[in-house]
């Protein structure tokens, strides 16, 4: 089991948050190590094979744990996704100083495209035999081969991960540079971090009210504030985000590459016709007048007035960026009245089909205003080698239309 990215992350974005107050269904009771040994052999095992360490004398696993009765935990099973994160000797996530709200936080260490998986380094946390010795097989250029508890202790190690050490290992880290002799500068705390400028984090926040610059330039506009007043917004778009996530990994979706049209989206498994492909949720929109590439936007509305809302991807890696179009395409896009888009099925698409539609149904106007060397508008001359190809990709108000063939 592991926890794979299915959207891009830019490095610094915050993976993983617990939050100080997230109460007993989410946050995990602290357990102490005498108390972890006092265990039937069956439960410990159970409890420890979630375990992960927060303090010098303080342990955590599932919130799962919290109500059980303790002759129950072999049975215990989780849906906390976080749980299936696992070790790497390179890793693509570290831990930052989570401040007053989180006791835990976690960001990325690079930038991460679809298909990467996200891991963290155990030595950043663990230095207890609970959790026993053993042989690394993550793959890694760099992998260590074995993995131990004392392995914090190692000097490459500390300067690989200074500053992304929890606090309870950089204060052993700190006691042993003390007693060296002569002694040793004491490592760094961790990293600070604003996650209050996480976009993932603020779209939580109660005080979250429209994604990104949807919002700007409404005063006076009813007509603009129409269009966006149901947009799914916090806890309904981080639903809508973990449902899109869902669909990802449900159909295989993945993004291939080829010399013709660079990027693709690519079906992993048959997918019948009617059946919801992808979902967009509306996590960036943006007016027409903000959109600097339409090769990177969704047209999803237009105002009584004309002006056009779009839906955008939150980094250059996101899987929607990569879908490509087709006059004669095997999906058709619906827009709800929360702004997500969803794509879904035309005909059935079988294992191995690049997923594509039309950009004319989605998009009123790609032409490009500025010949002299403005602004890609996202028009383009059309090889998608349908028998009803148009030639022309301009947006469904100026695009050619199919016309057939006269007999011969």
């Amino acid at each position: 089991m592991g926890l794979f990215v299915c959207n891009g992350l830019a490095k610094g974005e915050v993976v993983w948050a617990e939050r100080k107050a997230a109460g007993a269904q989410v946050a995990p009771f602290p357990r102490s190590r005498a108390w972890i040994e006092a265990l039937p052999p069956a439960s410990k095992k159970a409890y420890c094979h979630f375990m992960y360490k927060t303090g010098e004398d303080e342990y955590q696993s599932l919130a799962e744990f919290n109500e059980t009765p303790i002759e129950e935990y072999p049975s215990v099973r989780t849906i906390d996704i976080s749980s299936y994160m696992n070790h790497s000797c390179s890793p693509t996530c570290w831990f930052v100083d989570g401040g007053d709200e989180f006791t835990g936080l976690m960001v990325a260490a690079r930038d991460l495209v679809p298909g990467d998986e996200i891991t963290y380094d155990y030595c950043t946390s663990e230095d207890c035999e609970l959790n026993a010795s053993w042989e690394c097989r993550c793959g890694s250029a760099d992998c260590r081969g074995h993995i131990t508890p004392q392995d914090w202790q190692r000097p490459e190690l500390q300067a690989k991960y200074a500053s992304h050490f929890l606090p309870h290992i950089t204060a052993k880290i700190s006691e042993a540079a003390a007693a060296a002799s002569p002694p040793k500068p004491p490592p760094p705390s961790l990293q600070p971090v604003d996650a209050s400028s996480s976009w993932w984090v603020a779209q939580l926040d109660k005080s979250f009210v429209m994604p990104a610059a949807a919002a700007t330039a409404i005063a006076g506009r009813a007509d603009r504030w129409d269009l966006i007043k149901h947009a799914a917004v916090a806890t309904d778009l981080d639903t809508l985000n973990r449902q899109a996530a869902m669909l990802i990994i449900h159909h295989s979706l993945k993004v291939l590459r080829n010399d013709m049209v660079g990027g693709f989206v690519q079906s992993g498994s048959p997918i019948a016709k009617g059946e919801l492909v992808m979902l967009l949720p509306p996590n960036l929109l943006l007016w027409d007048d903000q959109v600097p590439d339409l090769n990177t936007c969704l047209q999803i509305g237009k105002t009584s007035t004309g002006d056009r809302l779009f839906s955008s991807s939150i980094t250059p890696a996101d899987i929607d960026n990569f879908l490509c179009h087709s006059c004669e395409p095997n999906c058709r896009f619906l827009i709800g009245q929360d702004l997500a888009a969803g794509l879904i099925a035309s005909r059935d698409i079988a294992e191995g089909e690049a997923i594509n539609f039309d950009y004319d149904e989605t998009e009123d106007d790609l032409r490009d205003l500025t010949p002299s060397g403005g602004v890609d508008r996202g028009g383009f001359e059309c090889h998608c080698g349908a028998t009803r190809c148009r030639g022309e990709i301009l947006g469904k108000l100026f695009s050619p239309q199919y016309k057939p063939e006269a007999p011969r």
